[in-house]
């Protein structure tokens, strides 16, 4: 069972700038805060939760509600600033902190693997269905703004970072030697496609073309995209033309056909979802309900590094634990692999 830091039961009580509303503003805090704790976040998380509320130089009584609303959506936006505040808070640099830390978050996202090796997320709620859904605490892939795509960008580069401590991806603190135990997780490997999917959402929503992807990362980072070796994403490509765009850090990257649009396989698998009632997204596993096309987006895909580059480490965590015969891919992948 989850307990409160003693200062954030006390802050809980009395939350500061708030007068005649006070009972009311640390009840509703205290409801957020127990589903929190239930959905399984360390202290620690919770703690900066409630930092984030109370610390608001515009918390008063008449802005209780609005900083309590926006605050908890945030806290189920994946890739917020305040959802990768709540991640990394308290975090020790270590091998067995990063895994805990990382079962955490397959907790919230209600990770399972299936019959057929694909990993589902029983808790990803449909970002247009929120307002519908009330008595369900889901977690959204969802980026409005190039603000939002920035943070998400470094929730990213601390979810990689972790997964190296995890497979313990250096030989020493300090040493520039590569190694790296490989990658044996179903789930650590499958969350790399989930992570690029609100990338690709957002590439989709706003009818980016891989220029304006280009242009517009170097506008927002200062840094140009690379174009590294594309050879396992050209599966079935007649021209061998498509194209690997490699966001700066190394950990996004994303797949361009010739006419410049994006190549992924959650344009395949999203033309496929469906909402429970629960308001949660599901997607189909099965490789009859793709055409050839889909199934090609879905053998090309984009993904995450958890690498910071090329090398024995991406080797180890990004390009063999993706091979159809290492055991870590869906059976939905593998079959869209073998097609080509």
């Amino acid at each position: 069972m989850t307990v409160l830091f003693k200062r954030t039961r006390e802050l809980i009580k009395s939350p500061t700038g708030v007068d005649k509303r006070q009972a009311i503003m640390s009840a509703a805090l205290s409801t957020q805060v127990t589903h929190l704790m239930n959905d399984g976040w360390v202290p620690k998380a919770i703690a900066a939760y409630v930092d984030e509320i109370v610390n608001n130089e515009q918390l008063n009584d008449q802005t209780m509600n609005r900083i309590l609303s926006e605050n908890w959506i945030e806290a189920h936006r994946i890739g917020s600033s305040l959802f990768t505040t709540m991640f990394t808070a308290g975090f020790h640099r270590g091998g067995v902190p990063a895994a805990d830390r990382l079962e955490m978050l397959y907790e919230l996202f209600g990770m399972t693997v299936s019959s057929t090796n694909f990993v589902r997320m029983s808790r990803l709620g449909d970002w247009y269905s929120r307002d519908k859904i009330k008595d369900e605490d889901l977690y959204y892939f969802h980026l409005e703004t190039i603000t939002d795509v920035q943070d998400y960008f470094e929730f990213i580069k601390q979810i990689a970072f972790m997964v190296r401590l995890k497979h313990h991806a250096w030989n020493g603190i300090r040493s520039k030697y590569e190694t790296s135990r490989q990658l044996s997780t179903i789930m650590d490997n499958q969350l790399r496609y989930y992570l690029s999917k609100p990338v690709v959402d957002f590439i989709l929503r706003n009818h980016w073309h891989q220029t304006d992807v280009a242009e517009e990362i170097l506008q927002l980072t200062g840094t140009p995209v690379s174009y590294p070796n594309v050879d396992f994403h050209n599966r079935g490509v007649v021209n061998k033309d498509n194209v690997k765009v490699a966001l700066p850090g190394y950990h996004l990257e994303l797949i361009f056909n010739n006419q410049g649009q994006l190549v992924s396989m959650w344009q395949a698998l999203e033309a496929h979802q469906t909402v429970n009632e629960r308001g949660v997204l599901e997607f189909s596993e099965s490789p009859e309900d793709y055409s050839l096309a889909e199934l090609q987006m879905i053998a090309n895909t984009e993904s995450t590094n958890y690498a910071n580059a090329g090398g024995q480490i991406h080797q180890s965590l990004d390009v063999k634990p993706a091979n159809r015969h290492a055991g870590l891919e869906s059976d939905l992948r593998n079959y869209a692999k073998n097609q080509f």
